[in-house]
């Protein structure tokens, strides 16, 4: 990339950034969404009509794809800003649905759809402490018109208000119109990225790829919502961050502001070296996805996520803890930024697998060495 280009890209994030902070102010302040969630609401249309505008749901997927930038940079850089306010936009599974769509090269009006934000999709698959795999109790079967789909799957994020579902049964991933699908509430940590139980009966599907590529679009649907959650993570962590700093900068104690005191400004520096490099990674992490997937794309999006999420779960629990009796209550939004935190921890995969995955794959890319004789190791 050349400098230029470089430069072009950074003043559009900025650009961006600030249009979905504008935004985001009048539809996520903390008022604002203390109430929405007080009030149970599991959607927000009004807010989504506003990304659709902007062309959020489309910056992952090229304009030929019916996208708006095909830019995981831009994309991450969108999600961040949204994880900052809490934003209940279900922007992570609909940037997982366009990857694996994608991936197929089929359905492109499907995708186009997505891109333009007229369609929502969530992923209705299994979950293991290892990501997404086929859900158990969803059977697929083929009919001489077609496919239909029977059966169960447990916890699906995101499906409150989606028009489609991408489900994962058996050997295949089909393509299913939520409309034929029974979505029940779920009980979630975090209010703000709603949790559905989808219940299937003959509903029919369309097949996306072709056989044997479900387990390479699923993983390809999977490095999407890692990438998409990790900066969703460093955003809520980033807020986490300010929010302590800020308090720690008015309250008084003792005579003092609580700022002045060694225990409560090396944890904000902490927090903030954190955010820092949890930013990096995730970036480093949304360049391999705009470039072919191989080993090192699972091994950036392995340590991003893994990384991001954990750090956002120390960050928004350091913030309460700066806040000292105060942040406990549901007086400030520090509590939401928690539950935000841990939800997305075990929403894919749990943090220290996706070490353990990026570890191993380190290892076994590692070159071969080897010791001189008679030198010492």
């Amino acid at each position: 990339m050349t400098g230029h280009d470089v430069s072009d890209t950074a003043e559009l994030e900025g650009d961006l950034r600030d249009g979905l902070r504008r935004l985001l102010g009048d539809h996520c302040s903390a008022a604002t969404l203390a109430a929405w969630c007080d009030q149970g609401r599991r959607t927000a249309p009004e807010l989504w009509r506003e990304l659709a505008l902007m062309g959020i749901p489309g910056l992952p997927v090229g304009e030929e794809h019916g996208g708006s930038a095909g830019s995981w940079a831009l994309a991450a850089a969108a999600q961040e800003e949204l994880g900052r306010r809490l934003a209940p936009a279900p922007t992570v599974s609909g940037f997982a649905v366009q990857a694996a769509l994608a991936a197929a090269g089929t359905h492109t009006d499907a995708l186009a759809a997505l891109g333009a934000g007229t369609a929502r999709a969530a992923v209705a698959a299994g979950r293991t402490d290892d990501g997404w795999i086929p859900a158990p109790d969803l059977v697929a079967t083929e009919h001489a018109g077609g496919w239909t789909l029977d059966g169960t799957v447990p916890v699906v994020a995101e499906a409150a208000d989606a028009t489609l579902l991408l489900a994962a049964a058996g050997d295949r991933l089909f393509l299913v119109d939520a409309a034929g699908v029974r979505l029940e509430p779920v009980d979630a940590l975090d209010p703000t990225r709603p949790l559905s139980r989808a219940v299937l009966t003959a509903v029919e599907a369309d097949p996306v790829g072709d056989p044997g590529q479900a387990p390479r679009l699923l993983a390809a649907a999977q490095r999407a919502a890692l990438v998409a959650l990790a900066a969703d993570a460093v955003g809520v962590a980033a807020e986490a961050a300010d929010l302590a700093v800020g308090y720690a900068r008015t309250r008084r104690q003792f005579g003092r502001l609580i700022g002045s005191f060694q225990a409560v400004s090396h944890r904000c520096a902490d927090m903030a070296v954190a955010v820092v490099s949890a930013r990096a990674l995730v970036a480093a992490a949304a360049e391999a996805l705009d470039g072919p997937p191989d080993a090192d794309t699972d091994i950036a999006v392995a340590l991003a996520a893994s990384d991001a999420l954990d750090t956002a779960v120390a960050v928004a629990a350091g913030c309460i803890q700066v806040h000292g009796g105060i942040g406990f209550t549901w007086e400030l939004p520090a509590h939401r930024y928690l539950r935000r935190a841990k939800a997305a921890q075990s929403l894919i995969a749990q943090p220290d697998r996706l070490r353990e995955r990026a570890a191993r794959a380190l290892l076994d890319t590692a070159p071969p060495t080897s010791v001189a004789a008679g030198s010492r190791p």
